[in-house]
């Protein structure tokens, strides 16, 4: 990434601000003091520059998503499936991209949190396909309608990405045939299995809307987007913002390697776990370093106080992850994302002087 003459400038004077350090006007010579931004300047800088845009491309993918459905169900075709499955394969790299920042309108009540509705596996690690399929067999064999109401009233377990995934990528015959004959073939036999692909898809819609308000508009009691609490002094709970921030990037990662690739590997039917992995890792990427020159990420804030070691470090763990994700190689990737776990444990908050005071879990 390209520097700009101000951080050229603050990069070589090494000097201190924010997140607890104070600038130390004497190294700054006949130039005059300079400072770096504040930590809620990058914070801000960090949410709109990356997190919100994330964000705005999962709701706009969610509803391009209830398009696609609308269509492929007025006339059901090979073509329509095939662009349905596309659809499904973009929104869930989107999910991809934002489900690390599990806190605000993500993590929205203690017992049932809007994460798990999009994501089920992210409660625990369990694989609920056949939960699914199950649920989708009772809604279609009865006579309620299929709606957004219906679907909104189902557990976690039984909505989502998954319970789209299964609907769009395998039949409901023995077997579960993912061969799109098959498929097209048992929405022919099933008209009601559209009704249910209708209302699942609305209710992640409604899922994915409802998130991007809450950083954007209003989120809970304070009336104020997620997006600018973020950017105060400290969060409802008293957590500094940015300490939230590497707290759940942490989480997520130690999700991906424990209960994931040591576990059950997600989005199979799709054969899309790996391109899923690489999205994380490069939102993870952008957010750490910031695409444009105008914006100055946290990986900049430790190289221009003095832990240039630590931040190649980090970037090398980065680079090293998105070749494994691409090259599809599972003992590669669980090393590298293991690195990049312990990178957001030790060596960003350690440089950044942030104290994230907690006993490391995998999420649950």
């Amino acid at each position: 990434m390209m520097s700009t003459p101000f951080q050229t400038l603050c990069l070589s004077l090494l000097v201190a601000a924010s997140l607890g350090i104070a600038c130390d006007s004497s190294d700054a010579g006949a130039q005059g003091a300079v400072t770096l931004p504040t930590g809620a300047e990058i914070m801000r800088d960090t949410v709109e520059t990356t997190i919100v845009p994330d964000l705005r491309a999962f709701d706009t993918a969610a509803q391009e998503m209830r398009t696609g459905v609308d269509a492929f169900c007025a006339a059901p075709n090979a073509d329509g499936l095939a662009e349905l499955q596309v659809r499904w394969r973009s929104l869930s790299e989107t999910w991809s991209a934002v489900a690390p920042y599990n806190l605000g309108p993500l993590d929205d009540d203690v017992i049932t949190p809007k994460i798990i509705f999009i994501e089920s596996m992210r409660q625990r690690g369990t694989d609920y396909t056949q939960t699914v399929r199950d649920g989708i067999v009772r809604g279609i064999e009865g006579n309620e309608a299929l709606d957004l109401a219906y679907f909104d009233r189902q557990t976690f377990d039984e909505v989502g990405l998954l319970a789209l995934e299964v609907l769009v990528f395998e039949d409901s015959g023995e077997g579960n045939s993912t061969e799109p004959a098959d498929v097209l073939a048992d929405f022919a036999a099933t008209p009601r299995k559209c009704d249910a692909l209708r209302g699942l898809t609305e209710l992640l819609a409604s899922c994915a809307a409802t998130v991007h308000r809450g950083w954007t508009e209003s989120f809970a009691d304070s009336g104020e987007p997620f997006a600018e609490t973020m950017a105060g002094p400290e969060l409802a709970d008293g957590t500094e913002p940015v300490a939230a921030l590497l707290i759940v990037l942490q989480e997520h990662l130690d999700y991906i390697k424990v209960r994931k690739l040591e576990g059950i590997l997600d989005a199979e039917l799709s054969g899309h776990f790996y391109p899923n992995v690489l999205a994380t890792v490069e939102a993870m990427d952008e957010l750490l370093s910031q695409p444009s020159e105008e914006s100055f990420g946290l990986l900049e804030r430790m190289e221009a106080t003095g832990n240039a070691e630590e931040v190649a470090a980090v970037r090398a763990n980065l680079e090293t992850a998105k070749a494994a994700a691409t090259d599809e190689d599972r003992d590669a990737l669980t090393a590298a994302i293991g690195l990049l776990d312990g990178n957001l444990k030790r060596e960003i908050p350690d440089a950044l002087g942030v104290e994230l005071g907690l006993t490391f879990t995998d999420g649950d």
